[in-house]
């Protein structure tokens, strides 16, 4: 694994970034089958059989038949196809349930970690973490920060001095 677990903030619309919560490529939890995802439907899904998970071009392996995986899979698969939106809601409280049944699959230990911002002394109406709900939500990609706290607003409290 190469990611951290406290990035997974996401959901609940687990949809947008689903690769948190299903294994659908290999740096984050089940590597293997997360890769296996990826030769879907290519030739490369039915070859190297005989040879060991690790040893195949690319690394993966087959999910277990009725698994946890294989039922993320199965929930995902239908998401990205089912035009309700509150059916699509549905399916990903589905993959929760799929994660409180069978995991945990993976465990941050943190959460909401503060986020270094640095910002010169003269420039002002930068948010600080005390201004932020949840004290500033700014690791998720779905979240992009800092474009959603204004930085059109920010101004410099001397500005003769920060000109060309």
């Amino acid at each position: 694994m190469t990611r951290a677990d406290w990035g997974v903030g996401d959901g609940p619309n687990y949809l947008v970034y689903p690769q948190w919560v299903v294994p659908m490529e290999p740096s984050r939890w089940a590597p293997l089958e997360g890769q296996f995802y990826n030769v879907r439907g290519t030739p490369a899904e039915h070859t190297q059989r005989d040879v060991d998970p690790f040893r195949r071009t690319p690394p993966r392996m087959e999910p277990e038949k009725g698994g946890p995986i294989e039922k993320l899979w199965e929930i995902y698969d239908r998401s990205k196809v089912e035009p309700d939106e509150l059916k699509r809601h549905q399916l990903a409280w589905e993959l929760t349930k799929v994660h409180i049944e069978f995991g945990p699959f993976f465990h941050g230990s943190v959460a909401n970690t503060p986020t270094l911002t640095v910002a010169h002394k003269d420039l002002r109406n930068v948010p600080v973490r005390e201004n932020l709900a949840m004290g500033g939500f700014s690791q998720p990609w779905i979240h992009p920060t800092p474009a959603v706290y204004d930085p059109e607003t920010y101004f410099w409290a001397n500005p003769d001095r920060h000109t060309g």
